[in-house]
């Protein structure tokens, strides 16, 4: 009897190790919130989600300030455009814009985009970075938002959480 009892411990202990890590587990988040409209430099992101529209820019768009802040809720720019997203002449417009701009897929944060001393190439690599938001406020204030990856694991799901946090923000900005 001690035997089979002792045989049972080990082995529900054993099984309860078997179990799906829930921290390695992303749910099925989709973006529920208030309408979005979000101007992209580059590829415009392979989501379906009903409350976002996205609409494709250019730099020189970028450039008319004010109708963009009107026409957008942020802006996105995607990692084949980071290099000349981070030039000088750039640093000025993401002051001006009064909606946020995300760096999707940057490993170096927002910092390089905004400061006008630091490149993207010299700045420092950031850990489990995936995309960076900026926003100027008032005189020298600003606010900033950085996502990862859950347990730095790239795939469709987990990029999709990323969208749908950063989505969020952008509906709480709006408000």
């Amino acid at each position: 009897m001690k035997k089979l009892l002792m045989g049972s411990l080990i082995a529900a202990t054993a099984l309860a190790g078997c179990g799906v890590d829930a921290s390695t587990q992303v749910k099925d988040t989709s973006y529920d919130g208030t309408y979005l409209k979000i101007g992209v430099i580059g590829e415009q992101p392979d989501l379906q989600e009903k409350n976002v529209k996205f609409s494709t820019l250019s730099f020189e768009d970028l450039e008319d300030t004010n109708r963009i802040s009107s026409q957008f809720d942020a802006v996105f720019i995607t990692k084949d455009n980071l290099k000349q997203a981070d030039e000088e002449k750039y640093v000025k417009v993401y002051q001006k814009l009064d909606i946020p701009t995300f760096f999707l897929e940057t490993t170096k944060g927002f910092l390089p985009f905004v400061s006008e001393d630091l490149t993207y190439t010299n700045a420092s690599e950031l850990e489990h970075s995936y995309a960076s938001g900026y926003l100027q406020g008032k005189k020298d204030r600003y606010r900033y938002w950085e996502y990862g990856l859950n347990n730095d694991q790239k795939n469709d799901q987990i990029i999709k959480d990323v969208y749908s946090q950063i989505f969020k923000t952008v509906a709480e900005v709006k408000e």
